[in-house]
């Protein structure tokens, strides 16, 4: 039997300062092939969507009990991954038999990754060969990713560093927005049109500048109190913005707690939002609805009273299969996409998207080109994310007097940030606030 890598040297001929875990575990492979039938059972952490410091503790332990069991080696990766070396077995060991541990797993992220081949994949080591290469050689290339059980649940003291911080720093440093697009069919092929531009502060920007180690979005009774905190600054920034909104702009969303939406505060700047003729989008986020229904309905009651439109956001695909969003009588819901949609198909989400009705539904979160195609295919038209973000600073440059001076990202950047520091370098803010030239037309495939 020919080895999988060659007898000295790591795979591939990675130098000696290769990763160790990743280098270990070659090694371990290499002395498997000489001592038996064995296999690789290889926990893909790094591909979930929002991963738990509890997700890599539980799998750890079942892990590590069972290679002191069975005889094997457990190895932390870089990229997150868990990948356990063990003899191959009959599934006649009891509950920890490395047999049972496909089932085990899929059972325990069926939540975050339905489809079980996504989170783990198991190769005999005998027969398997090219695909263990082709794993080993893809994790010795792979950047780093921040070590599961490294991210600590953030101290309470983070909100009193905000407002701390807030008091003395200008709410443009902390903000950033993305334009929402319609894509509409215009003769054989389509054009888009951008929707609305939403407002939010960047949760990564506070986190750099209070040296906060943890991400605040881990602890959710935190990041809510924390976003209340933060509100009545965004509605400040907001008013100012909007009394500087240039013709043509596209309307303006920002996101509320809803014991902000029922706050006097509130009160007022709605009152002086339709004195100055505008009247912005208010998104809410699932979780908030779910929490207090009844504060939500008011809140609802209050916000059309003023024809001010009612977006439900942060829908995942989880949510969509528990829940009826439409009950909530938002004019927009916003789906988050995930890259299992296009793996294989989903026919109750699907259901679930046609019950919803997709005239309201917008697909967020749209990283890469088969968000927009998926979405396309089921009569889903608005979309925002990256993708989107790059598909306006294309059609920006197309037709910018100063496009010369500009790069796709240095378009895509200007046009996401608040600040006029990073925005001081374009020489067409009138089109960047626009989000595309008026004539709207941008042939998509």
């Amino acid at each position: 039997m020919n080895a999988i890598f060659p007898p000295n040297g790591a795979p591939g001929g990675a130098p000696p300062g290769a990763p160790t875990g990743e280098r270990l575990f070659a090694d371990a492979i290499r002395r498997a092939q000489r001592s038996g039938s064995h296999q690789v059972l290889a926990l893909h952490l790094g591909a979930l969507h929002l991963p738990r410091p509890h997700h890599r503790r539980i799998a750890g332990a079942l892990l590590q009990d069972t290679a002191s069991r069975h005889g094997g080696q457990l190895f932390p990766m870089r990229n997150g991954d868990l990948a356990l070396l063990t003899a191959v077995t009959d599934g006649t060991g009891g509950a920890t038999d490395p047999a049972h541990l496909p089932e085990i797993f899929a059972e325990l992220f069926k939540a975050d990754r339905p489809s079980p081949a996504a989170i783990l994949s198991v190769w005999n080591i005998e027969h398997d060969r090219d695909q263990l290469f082709e794993y080993i050689q893809a994790l010795l290339n792979r950047e780093p990713s921040p070590r599961l059980e490294e991210i600590a649940i953030p101290s309470p003291h983070t909100v009193e560093d905000v407002a701390s911080m807030l008091a003395t720093t200008r709410i443009g440093d902390l903000t950033q927005r993305q334009t929402s697009i319609e894509i509409l069919p215009a003769g054989r092929g389509r054009t888009m049109r951008p929707l609305f531009r939403e407002i939010t502060f960047s949760l990564e920007v506070l986190e750099s500048r209070l040296a906060v180690a943890a991400r605040a979005s881990n602890d959710p009774y935190l990041f809510r109190h924390l976003a209340t905190r933060l509100d009545p600054r965004m509605m400040e920034f907001v008013l100012d913005d909007l009394a500087r909104q240039p013709a043509g702009a596209p309307r303006l969303h920002l996101n509320l707690t809803i014991q902000t939406l029922l706050s006097a505060e509130f009160e007022q700047f709605a009152d002086r939002c339709i004195a100055i003729g505008h009247r912005p989008g208010i998104e809410v986020a699932l979780i908030e609805a779910c929490r207090a229904p009844e504060q939500f309905a008011a809140a609802r009651t209050r916000l059309q009273s003023r024809g001010f439109p009612l977006v439900i956001e942060g829908v995942s695909l989880l949510a969509l299969r528990l829940a009826n969003p439409a009950c909530f009588g938002a004019d927009l819901v916003k789906i988050d996409w995930d890259d299992i949609l296009g793996a294989r198909p989903h026919p109750d989400l699907v259901a679930a998207i046609d019950r919803l009705g997709v005239d309201r539904i917008v697909l967020q979160r749209a990283q890469n080109e088969q968000a927009v195609s998926f979405g396309l295919a089921h009569g889903i038209t608005r979309f925002q994310g990256r993708y989107v973000d790059a598909m306006l600073a294309a059609a920006r440059l197309k037709s910018c007097p100063e496009a010369a001076a500009c790069t796709l990202r240095q378009c895509t950047e200007r046009a996401s940030a608040v600040s006029p520091v990073t925005r001081r370098f374009c020489l067409n803010l009138s089109l960047l606030d626009r989000g595309m030239p008026g004539s709207a037309s941008v042939p998509l495939a």
